[in-house]
């Protein structure tokens, strides 16, 4: 709808509002507002609302999820500066700043200065992993460049009187904000460097506004750190702060505490181990001491005992001589004894082998007589089973003489031979084939005749 057609029509609500709405979200764009944040209000979809304002006007904001990735969390009464364009909602006719993007005001130009000289930095190497030294786990003395009457100090000397009482700790006094405080912090920085002071050095202060870190970003620390031959532990603010010291450093540390318990780390495991075998050797000792105690009293009551025992029993001891005399007794009656008892063996020994000869004989008389009576036993019952098989033999063989002479007779019955000695024959022609008709018998042709007796050859003349 082209604009000079406007004054002589009447727009419907929706049509009005669509107008201000393309017209409004084609012209302002890319606007930047500056103004008080006001009603804060996060939604649960993650989206935050609230109110830009100054002294005499105010303006709706919304803030999308995927927009606040590199923003601070605002709150009620920060002065930022808003980056975005205006939205218009056409059903409520409600105008809106939706921002992209928004710093606070005057800490935006620090960090826009401060990410510019990280960006510098990290191009020349100087966050590099492979260049950062590695924290010794043998400290002998620990450096510390920060306020010496900041609160950084103070947590650092609880942390290592409670871990490593032992641990040398030298303080090297620095303004950590403030005109000048850069140059403090890296001359400190390299004074440890060309003593040799220590073994680790830790940079660092409590936490504080953007302004309050600044000194820990700026290039005379970040050049001192780089340049040391000493290892840093950068241990600035608390967890959320990030100056570029952190990056630079060997090691970044959230807060001092955390710093100083990285390198108490080896001593206070090497001071628990050795707590805890002292105790160990403590009570090992005290359980051996005990039990050598017991054994002693045990011992002590046992000699004491043998004491007695001896008392008791030395007016009994016989002398030298009374003892030769009492072993000479005694082995003559173990003389005595022995010739007693070699007789009574000999003796003994007899009487068993007469009483074993006798014995011997009453068995070999008694295992022939068995003998001779089992023999007598074995001959009747051979004799009875000759006789049985003879009996058996015969009978068998008067049955067999008897199958036999009857087969014969069935066979001669049987036989062709005994046709032909009632007068009958058999003939046949050359080849042995038997001739039933006279026909078969042609002229000329050689026959043969069998009788009872013997062949007849014949030559056939008639047929």
């Amino acid at each position: 709808m082209e604009a000079y057609d406007l004054f002589d029509k009447t727009l419907t609500v929706s049509e009005a509002n669509g107008l201000i709405h393309d017209t409004v979200e084609e012209m302002f764009y890319d606007l930047s507002i500056e103004g008080e944040i006001s009603g804060f209000r996060p939604a649960s979809s993650g989206h935050w609302y609230f109110t830009l304002k100054d002294s005499a006007a105010a303006i709706d904001v919304a803030v999308f999820r995927s927009a606040q990735i590199s923003m601070m969390i605002p709150k009620n009464g920060d002065l930022v500066v808003a980056k975005g364009s205006l939205s218009y909602y056409t059903k409520s006719g409600k105008l809106t700043f939706i921002v992209r993007e928004m710093k606070k005001k005057g800490d935006g130009l620090l960090m826009e200065i401060i990410e510019k000289r990280k960006a510098y930095y990290r191009s020349l190497g100087y966050f590099d992993e492979n260049i950062k030294k590695p924290i010794p786990e043998e400290i002998k003395k620990l450096g510390v460049v920060t306020s010496a009457t900041g609160a950084a100090i103070r947590d650092i000397l609880n942390v290592t009187k409670r871990r490593a009482p032992s641990l040398d700790i030298i303080l090297f006094p620095a303004s950590v904000q403030g005109d000048g405080a850069a140059d403090e912090i890296a001359l400190r920085i390299r004074q440890a460097n060309n003593f040799e002071a220590c073994t680790v050095l830790i940079v660092g202060r409590g936490g504080g506004s953007q302004e309050d870190l600044a000194a820990f970003s700026e290039p005379e620390v970040i050049e001192a750190i780089h340049d040391s031959a000493i290892p840093v532990i950068s241990a600035v603010g608390h967890e959320i702060d990030w100056p570029i010291s952190d990056f630079v450093a060997d090691k970044r540390a959230p807060t001092p505490s955390a710093a100083a318990e990285i390198v108490t780390e080896t001593i206070f495991r090497r001071k628990e181990r050795l707590d805890k075998t002292l105790i160990f050797s403590t009570a090992m000792m005290k359980e051996k001491v005990s039990d050598a105690s017991s054994r002693l009293t045990a011992c002590l009551h046992r000699l004491s005992e043998m004491e007695k025992k001896i008392l008791k029993y030395k007016s009994r001891i016989p002398s030298t001589e009374d003892l030769r005399r009492m072993l000479l007794l005694r082995v003559q009656n173990a003389e005595t004894r022995l010739a007693y008892s070699q007789e009574s063996i000999e003796e003994s020994f007899k009487a068993q082998l007469d009483d074993a000869n006798l014995s011997l004989e009453k068995t070999k008389k008694a295992i022939d007589d068995c003998l001779a009576a089992a023999a007598e036993k074995a001959k009747t019952r051979l004799l009875l089973a000759e006789r049985e098989i003879n009996h058996s033999i015969g009978k068998m063989l008067r049955e067999k003489e008897a199958e036999l002479k009857s087969a014969i007779k069935e066979n001669e019955a049987l036989s062709p031979l005994a046709v032909l000695r009632r007068g009958y024959s058999v003939t046949t022609d050359e080849n042995g084939k038997i001739i039933r008709r006279t026909k078969d018998a042609t002229l000329g042709k050689t026959i043969r005749t069998r009788l009872s007796d013997g062949m007849i050859t014949s030559v056939v003349k008639e047929g």
